[in-house]
């Protein structure tokens, strides 16, 4: 288990180090005197380099916009042209969204970040590490998978662009690689850091569980039991702050996750239209993509259910909590504590229209699988006539 929990740790650790070389994150780690990791933002002491790297970050999509509005424009059917301008329309935003985030919250989400991190360093004392152990073997599966995502995105990108040696065409794939990358890695982050949330609310829960059996041991030294109910008091209170923190994020980031999830969806509606006026839809690398696509927003809705489950069995130990103390100070701190729990229920809400869970990822596997089928038959009828 921990074997696996380090592997993951230094598998994302090296997916960050990337995305901050490349320019997908506009963030970094700094560690302090103490050993204790902070996040900040890049080039937050120097405005001119960070004004110079935005607008790097926007020399590709203007190649990307460039030569697909060149392609839109030689397409001779009406429709492909509108699918190809609607996906346009859904790729800028989630390409800009880090961007975004960097110029208009970055500050505010440093700090949020930051307080996470404190948090998780309160409920797991092996984070004050310099290596972090990060969830088990289900969350290495998960994260695996999250890289095996990308790795077939690459391969994907280069198998469908066809291109000869030169210099023009080597920037011209550059930069869609690059673009299609960079609107995926909203979808990832979200990915990564529900993740780890699943992970800190486990080590709350298992926390909580263990200072529950150590209170309802009748002890003779009272001091000694006032001072365990003060610890498990500080573990409830570390419930609010975590939820404190994900409400916050995810006002900010809400937008940005539905857009890249409805960008994936609406790539499978444009190359499923390719398949069928170009009647081929025996072709692997295009079902790959589907399923790149599918196990993307699958391990994102594992990732938020597990949140969900974490807190589920936080409120389940409520009336554990109830019977380690018999004094109304601690009585009313339960109900309190029962109270925000019961106001606070994590959920992935997605601009307030529906929850991000495991039962609406079902619902889009089962539409996607009928508009796929409706696509084979549709391909099959033409080839006939």
């Amino acid at each position: 288990m921990m074997d696996a929990s380090k592997l993951s740790a230094g598998i994302l650790s090296c997916m960050f180090l990337c995305a901050k070389w490349t320019g997908l994150i506009c963030f970094r780690f700094r560690n302090l005197e103490n050993n204790v990791k902070v996040l900040e933002e890049s080039w937050s002491n120097r405005p001119r380099w960070k004004c110079y790297m935005v607008i790097l970050r926007l020399v590709p999509l203007c190649i990307y916009v460039y030569t697909l509005a060149g392609f839109i424009s030689s397409r001779k059917v009406l429709i492909e042209q509108i699918l190809q301008a609607t996906r346009l329309v859904f790729l800028v935003p989630c390409y800009t969204s880090m961007i975004y985030l960097n110029v208009f919250h970055g500050s505010k989400v440093s700090k949020l970040v930051n307080r996470y991190l404190d948090i998780f360093r309160q409920v797991n004392p092996k984070a004050n590490r310099i290596s972090v152990s990060i969830g088990g073997g289900r969350a290495l599966l998960l994260i695996l998978l999250s890289v095996g995502c990308q790795i077939q995105e690459i391969v994907f990108l280069f198998g469908i662009i066809q291109w000869a040696f030169s210099l023009e065409n080597i920037i011209v794939l550059a930069s869609h690689t690059y673009v299609i990358i960079a609107s995926n890695t909203f979808m990832r982050i979200s990915f990564i850091w529900y993740l780890s949330l699943g992970v800190l609310c486990a080590n709350l829960c298992e926390n909580l569980q263990i200072e529950c059996l150590k209170n309802n041991q009748r002890y003779q030294n009272s001091r000694h039991q006032i001072n365990k109910t003060q610890r498990l008091k500080r573990t409830m209170s570390l419930c609010g702050d975590i939820t404190y923190v994900v409400t916050s994020l995810q006002d900010i980031s809400s937008v940005h996750l539905f857009l890249s999830g409805v960008q994936s969806l609406f790539q499978i509606v444009v190359i499923s239209f390719k398949m069928i006026n170009d009647l081929q839809f025996s072709e692997i690398k295009l079902w790959l993509f589907f399923v790149k696509i599918m196990i993307d927003l699958l391990i994102c809705s594992l990732a938020t259910q597990n949140v969900a489950n974490q807190f589920r069995s936080i409120r389940e130990l409520t009336l554990d909590i109830f019977l380690v103390g018999e004094s109304k100070d601690w009585i009313k701190t339960v109900e309190i504590f029962v109270t925000h729990l019961n106001l606070n229920e994590f959920r992935v809400r997605l601009l307030g229209l529906f929850d991000f869970s495991n039962k609406q990822f079902l619902v889009i596997v089962s539409g996607m699988v009928s508009y796929l089928v409706f696509i084979v038959q549709c391909v099959i009828q033409f080839r006939k006539n």
